[in-house]
């Protein structure tokens, strides 16, 4: 049964064998829409991508070839192409790269169905936006922009024998840009648990301490890729305004007696709230970073409307689909996407979604330059019984501490 819509061409990468030819085989009885090429060395596969257009590219990390190498340069030549990675030892050097450079792991060796769901989420995800820049900004994101503070923290801890996996937790937690990085990985079709991971502690549990060493270490390969339109954000800032929004859903969740999944999940959710932001900057450049100079300080609307008028779309809705396209679960995507318009959800009951949609607006209540942007959803929260006035909520989170 076609469930992409419309063709689909895919480039395979890998060694010569009856296995990848099967593959190829194997996918056209499953979807007669898909195309597959076939290409054994970089310098061939770059050659056909820049003569023909494709979908996605499937590379074995076998491949006798610099493959980290190869994933860089299809991410800064073709950044709207989807990259996947055929991969069999997580504690490998270049298992951590293909980490950093691909959208999605899957196993080596990978059966036709399992190759096949990763491409119908990756491709229908990027086919989904409209706009061209904002599909090659989130397509081309290898990874997020991290706070060095934050890593030299972690790094030490990683580095201790006598670190407990509980320490290791509490670090990562206070680093967004690694659980974005881990999160993606242990959702991905390697660990066949794609969209099922929300939490933090059993992604760790799931990739094992060498994997996430491995995963830490190799993000510093990143701190030199080029981040035009970033110049504007200042990272720290940004991410403890994050951390915090974190914190305070915790402090939420106590006060309303959330369950622990949802507890769990809005926590995630609100660590990578803004990462649209990061989205926005790199798919809008300059005009992006204009509109943040002069948005007001006591303007008329808050700035995702603003955002949501020049561009289209806001940083909840960019945010979304780069965690969609790394294969976050929807409630930590739904969380991320209407953080800021939560109405626009059919869920009725108490979510990640609506401890994130308060924790944002009381962490900005507690500024008073960004007073504009603590406005709570009050048909939102009415509709779960939940207090629709800010000085409530404040009141109960201090009564929590």
């Amino acid at each position: 049964m076609n469930v992409v819509a419309g063709h689909l061409r895919l480039l395979l990468v890998a060694a010569e064998s009856e296995t990848i030819h099967g593959l190829a085989r194997d996918l056209f009885l499953i979807d007669e829409s898909i195309e597959t090429a076939y290409r054994c060395d970089p310098s061939s596969a770059i050659a056909l991508l820049e003569a023909e257009n494709y979908d996605a590219i499937a590379v074995d990390l076998r491949l006798p070839a610099d493959v980290s190498s190869l994933l860089t340069a299809l991410g800064n030549r073709f950044p709207r192409l989807i990259r996947l990675v055929l991969a069999d030892n997580p504690t490998d050097v270049c298992f951590a790269e293909a980490a950093h450079l691909a959208h999605c792991l899957l196993p080596r060796p990978c059966d036709a169905g399992t190759l096949y769901e990763a491409l119908v989420d990756t491709v229908t995800t990027t086919r989904r936006m409209r706009d061209p820049a904002l599909c090659a900004a989130v397509a081309g994101i290898l990874a997020l922009p991290e706070s060095p503070a934050m890593r030299r923290e972690l790094l030490g801890l990683l580095a201790d024998d006598e670190a407990s996996v509980d320490q290791i937790e509490e670090a990562v937690q206070k680093n967004p840009a690694i659980t974005a990085k881990l999160m993606q990985l242990a959702n991905s079709a390697y660990y066949g648990a794609r969209g099922s991971v929300a939490c933090i502690g059993e992604a760790i549990s799931m990739l094992g301490l060498d994997t996430v060493r491995g995963i830490v270490t190799a993000s510093h390969l990143f701190d030199s890729m080029p981040v035009a339109g970033l110049h504007d954000i200042p990272v720290t800032d940004f991410w403890n305004h994050c951390v915090t929004s974190a914190v305070m859903v915790r402090r939420i969740a106590w006060h309303v007696r959330a369950g622990t999944n949802v507890n769990r999940a809005a926590f995630t959710a609100a660590l990578l709230h803004d990462v649209g932001k990061i989205v926005m900057a790199l798919a809008h450049g300059e005009a992006y970073a204009e509109l943040r100079r002069h948005h007001p300080n006591s303007p008329a609307r808050p700035f995702w409307q603003e955002e949501e008028r020049v561009f289209g779309h806001h940083h909840g809705t960019a945010g979304a689909l780069l965690l969609e396209l790394w294969g976050l679960p929807r409630i930590v995507v739904e969380a991320v996407s209407l953080h800021h318009t939560p109405h626009r959800t059919a869920e009725s009951n108490l979510s990640p979604l609506a401890l994130v949609h308060i924790a944002n607006a009381l962490v900005h209540s507690e500024t008073p330059s960004q007073l504009h942007e603590a406005k709570l959803d009050t048909a939102y929260l009415q509709r779960l019984l939940l207090p629709a006035k800010l000085d409530l909520w404040q009141t109960a989170v201090t009564a929590a501490n």
